[in-house]
């Protein structure tokens, strides 16, 4: 990506922000597109990507689990397949091939099942509690993003989301699974 392509298409002050820092902290290749280095991929991530939505009220595996939702908030593709995500004790890596498209939305399953009994989703082996943390991690151990949350923060049948939609601060709202949130 050149630098003056970080911009087009971006409506925002915050990911106008986002998208300078990247050119003008990180290294010119960063910018360029030229030889990018691992360090650099992971770089990339960092203010792209984000912690969007929490849902840590599930009761049921199949039927209501507890999700988190990333969101790219850039205008590339973001590989994922490197990176890891935590609780606040568990880590686990996120499959190879996880990638999230431009303005799309990543549903991870924290579940505490193999496959959740669905195998096309992304389940980690752990679940939220009422209190907790969740972090996106670089394949370095970098924190990307991440959020935490208390009892007062976290109500049955709500979520703690991000408003507006990938860029606000966390809220109580009414879960937009793998949507904007409102």
């Amino acid at each position: 990506m050149k630098c003056s392509s970080a911009f087009v298409g971006q409506r925002d002050a915050a990911t106008q922000l986002r998208a300078l820092f990247f050119c003008l902290v990180l290294p010119v290749s960063a910018c360029t597109g030229s030889n990018q280095s691992a360090l650099d991929m992971d770089a990339s991530a960092k203010g792209f990507v984000v912690v969007n939505e929490v849902y840590s009220s599930g009761n049921d595996a199949l039927s209501d689990p507890d999700w988190v939702e990333l969101k790219n908030v850039g205008t590339a593709p973001i590989d994922l397949s490197a990176y890891r995500v935590r609780d606040e004790k568990t880590t686990a890596p996120l499959p190879s091939g996880t990638v999230i498209e431009p303005g799309k939305y990543l549903l991870i399953y924290c579940d505490d099942l193999p496959d959740g009994g669905a195998s096309d989703r992304i389940h980690v082996p752990f679940k939220l509690g009422a209190q907790d943390a969740f972090s996106l991690l670089a394949g370095d151990g970098t924190t990307i993003d991440g959020v935490t949350w208390d009892t007062t923060m976290s109500s049955a049948g709500k979520s703690y989301g991000r408003l507006p939609d990938g860029t606000g601060q966390f809220l109580l709202l009414t879960p937009t699974q793998g949507v904007r949130n409102l």
